[in-house]
C-alpha cells in the first residue's frame, strides 16, 4: 500500500462530508474483459482476485461437505450449500439411536453469511445433527451422515459422525489455522483444501442455496452467481441508474455498500422458461471494495461461452 502525508489525510478528511469516504485520486485502470468457466453443469467453485484480475483456485464442489471456521475468535460450521445440503437439529437424542427421516425439520446456511444464520444452530456440545449431503454433480443423492459436536475451544473442533445405522464411526479434530475463513471437511477425503489465503480472493463463483422465507412450498433453491469475501470487508453497491461507462470513483459516497456475501448472487441474469436460455442484465454495475480497500466496478454481459454452453459468466471488470 501506498504511504500518504498525513498532513494530506488530514485535510482530506477534514473536506470530506461526515459518513464520507476519503478516497485518494489516481487514475482509473484499463477495462477489461473476463470469462469465467464453471461447467455447464456449474460442477466448479472458482475463487477469484480482483486486484490481480486472475482465478487463485478452483475445485468440484463436492469435493467437500462442511466448513469450520479458522478464527479462533469465532466458532461456525457451515454446510456445502452448493449441494444443496440440508441439516436437521435432533433434541434430547442420544448418538446412536435410530433416526426417521421423515420427521426431520430441515435447515439451510443463509446465504447472506454466517453473522445471519447457520443451519448449525445451537452449536452445544453434544447435540446430534443429521445431514442430508445434497446430490452429485449427474443429480443423484449423496447420501446422509449423523454428526455429533463433541467440543470447540480456540484451537480446534471435535467431531463425531458415523453413517445412519452407526457404521464408519469416526472421531475428528478440525484445528483452526487462522489462514483462510474456513477449514474445509470431507466425508470422503477429511481435510481437503479449498479456499486460497483469506486476504488473497474477493469473489467465489459458485451454486449456492438461495432461501425464499415466504414461499412455504420451495424455501429453498439452488442458484448459480456470485459469492464475495465478505468475512475479510469485502463490500459490494449496485448501482442500475448509471451506465458502466459513467461510474467513476469520485461518485463512491452515493453508494450504500454491503457485507452481505450473496450481494452480487445470482439475479443479474434472467431465465425464459419458454426458450430455456438466460439473459444478462448488462444494465446492472456492481461496486465493489476489495480486499485491498480498492474500488472496481463490473458488470456482467454473457453466461455463454463461445460454443454456446451455459455456465461461463462474462463480465467487464475496471478499477475505479
Amino acid at each position: 500500500m501506498k504511504r500518504i502525508n498525513f498532513v494530506y489525510i488530514f485535510l482530506l478528511c477534514v473536506s470530506c462530508e461526515q459518513n464520507e469516504i476519503p478516497i485518494a485520486q489516481h487514475p482509473m485502470g484499463v477495462s477489461e474483459t473476463i470469462q469465467i468457466n464453471m461447467g455447464s453443469n456449474y460442477s466448479q467453485q472458482i475463487f477469484y482476485s480482483m486486484k490481480d484480475n486472475i482465478s487463485l483456485a478452483n475445485n468440484t464442489k463436492t469435493d467437500w461437505d462442511l466448513a469450520f471456521s479458522s478464527s479462533s475468535n469465532t466458532s461456525k460450521i457451515i454446510i456445502n450449500s452448493s449441494t444443496f445440503s440440508q441439516i436437521s437439529e435432533l433434541e434430547n437424542h442420544v448418538f446412536e439411536d435410530p433416526v426417521t427421516l421423515t420427521e426431520l425439520i430441515w435447515q439451510w446456511d443463509s446465504p447472506k453469511g454466517i453473522y445471519n444464520g447457520t443451519a448449525f444452530n445451537s452449536m452445544q456440545s453434544s447435540t446430534t445433527y443429521i445431514l442430508d449431503r445434497g446430490y452429485n454433480i449427474d443429480g443423484t443423492a449423496r447420501g446422509y451422515r449423523k454428526i455429533r459436536i463433541d467440543s470447540i475451544n480456540n484451537t480446534s473442533y471435535f467431531i463425531t459422525y458415523a453413517e445412519l445405522d452407526n457404521t464408519d464411526l469416526y472421531n475428528v479434530e478440525i484445528k483452526k489455522d487462522g489462514l483462510s475463513n474456513f477449514q474445509y471437511f470431507s466425508f470422503n477425503d477429511n481435510i481437503v483444501i479449498i479456499e486460497p489465503d483469506k486476504e488473497e480472493w474477493d469473489l467465489v463463483f459458485t451454486q449456492y442455496t438461495h432461501l425464499f422465507p415466504d414461499n412455504l412450498e420451495t424455501p429453498a433453491y439452488l442458484v448459480t452467481g456470485v459469492l464475495t469475501n465478505y468475512l475479510n470487508n469485502v463490500m459490494v453497491a449496485k448501482d442500475t441508474t448509471n451506465s458502466f461507462e459513467q461510474i467513476g470513483l469520485d461518485m463512491i459516497n452515493i453508494y450504500d455498500f454491503s457485507n452481505h456475501q450473496d450481494e452480487i448472487g445470482y439475479n443479474w441474469k434472467v431465465f425464459d422458461f419458454e426458450t430455456q436460455t438466460y439473459t444478462v442484465q448488462t444494465e446492472i454495475t456492481y461496486i465493489i471494495k476489495d480486499v485491498s480497500n480498492r474500488y472496481f466496478k463490473l458488470h456482467f454481459i454473457d453466461f455463454y461461452d463461445e460454443y454456446g454452453e451455459k455456465g461461463s459468466p462474462k463480465f467487464e471488470v475496471q478499477e475505479l
